[in-house]
């Protein structure tokens, strides 16, 4: 096959026109194999993983107010636990923490009639060590909600998280476990104006 520009091309594109007629001769080559290979892009690098850095305090900040809590002091609060379908090991899970909601009491927001205008546009991002956040409405983190709380985790199937950290964020219900955040060491809690 010949390769004719059927007119005039301006001189910057004539060499782009001649690679291009090049690579259609190698694909027409006798055999059916090209005769010559067509360029390949270079492969795309990754950024290597952040190495895991087990979590062993927890910030917990709204505005200006802010605490940091260690294992024993979440251990020292109100606990709930809950038993959860992992979507990712297909395996039921136990985990025993700290509701959200007496961290949210802990910030002055309880879940009681007055500030339930406030906690309907409340939100938490919720950070890992690694960097990994994700965000969740306040209320529906609320057992009377949802029917469970979402917790700060402390134990699986009553033993330390271990590689997870020493906080873990449960969401049960959630029916892939995207939202839960292992190595969890910081809560930011934000209210919509």
């Amino acid at each position: 096959m010949k390769f004719q520009v059927p007119f005039r091309l301006p001189h910057a594109i004539l060499p782009i026109a001649l690679l291009l007629s090049t690579a259609v001769v190698a694909q027409d080559a006798p055999g059916g194999k090209p005769a010559m290979a067509a360029p390949q892009a270079e492969p795309m690098h990754m950024a290597p993983a952040k190495p895991k850095v087990r979590s062993t305090i927890l910030t917990i900040t709204l505005g200006e107010k802010a605490f940091t809590l260690t294992p024993a002091d979440l251990a020292a609060m109100p606990r709930e636990t809950v038993t959860v379908t992992n979507g990712h090991t297909k395996t039921t899970e136990t985990y025993t923490g700290v509701p959200i909601a007496a961290l949210l009491e802990k910030l002055g927001l309880p879940f009681t009639r007055p500030n339930e205008h406030t906690l309907l546009k409340t939100y938490l991002v919720a950070e890992g060590t690694d960097g990994y956040r994700v965000l969740v409405s306040a209320y529906e983190t609320l057992a009377p909600i949802r029917s469970t709380s979402a917790i700060v985790a402390l134990t699986l199937d009553g033993k330390p998280l271990a590689a997870d950290g020493a906080f873990k964020l449960v969401i049960p219900g959630d029916t892939r476990p995207q939202r839960w955040v292992q190595n969890l060491k910081s809560v930011t809690v934000k209210v919509i104006d």
